[in-house]
């Protein structure tokens, strides 16, 4: 076991575990609508039991797929930490650098983010909200978004900064984030939309019946 700071330790991580986590995502998105859609084919003949059956296979499938990968991502630190011990920088806790360890620059940029007054945000900061080519069709309104906040609390240094005040300004400001921007930037909520709507597909118009 040998030393390594935390935001250097991420590099090793990807190395190591970047690939299977990459395959396991994909295995989420894609492969387990495949999965719970044969499920139903294979127990019934009629087409709204097929449909039932998938469903239930759904709900119980994404269950236990919670589950897997909760352990698999357990087993993958364990063996991580068999071989790196990880030094905190920056005077993060030992709980901020397993952040760091697996999220690199953007879990640094998020914790600055969240640390930070919003009027002391830095340029590198903010690009957590838009390093991610997803995020491409939404960088003016995130950038008025984060110009806003900053002119905020310069003009008000002694206003309330929370979460609910944050979304409250944005809001008053006509700058909200639809749920279209929240399911496109999200990377989990974006999987999620492509799985559950791969899996609506198979079953509304059963390509391989």
């Amino acid at each position: 076991m040998f030393g390594m700071l935390d935001y250097r330790a991420n590099k090793l991580f990807l190395i190591i575990f970047g690939i299977p986590w990459f395959i396991l995502r994909l295995v989420a998105i894609f492969a387990l609508p495949f999965i719970y859609y044969g499920i139903g084919l294979s127990l019934a003949d009629n087409r709204l039991l097929q449909i039932g059956a998938s469903l239930i296979a759904l709900f119980l499938g994404e269950i236990i797929w919670l589950i897997a990968v909760t352990y698999i991502d357990k087993l993958f630190m364990f063996l991580f930490y068999l071989l790196v011990d990880v030094i905190p920088a920056d005077g993060r806790s030992k709980e901020e650098a397993v952040l760091v360890v697996k999220g690199g620059q953007q879990a640094i940029r998020l914790m600055n983010l969240n640390s930070k007054h919003p009027k002391y945000w830095s340029d590198d900061d903010v690009m957590a909200y838009k390093d991610s080519i997803f995020t491409l069709f939404y960088r003016n309104k995130i950038d008025k978004r984060i110009s806003l906040l900053r002119d905020y609390y310069e003009d008000n240094p002694d206003a309330p900064v929370s979460e609910s005040a944050i979304k409250d300004i944005i809001k008053k400001n006509g700058l909200e984030v639809d749920w279209v921007e929240k399911v496109v930037c999200n990377p989990l909520l974006r999987g999620m939309a492509i799985s559950y709507g791969l899996t609506a597909y198979l079953l509304l118009f059963n390509p391989f019946k």
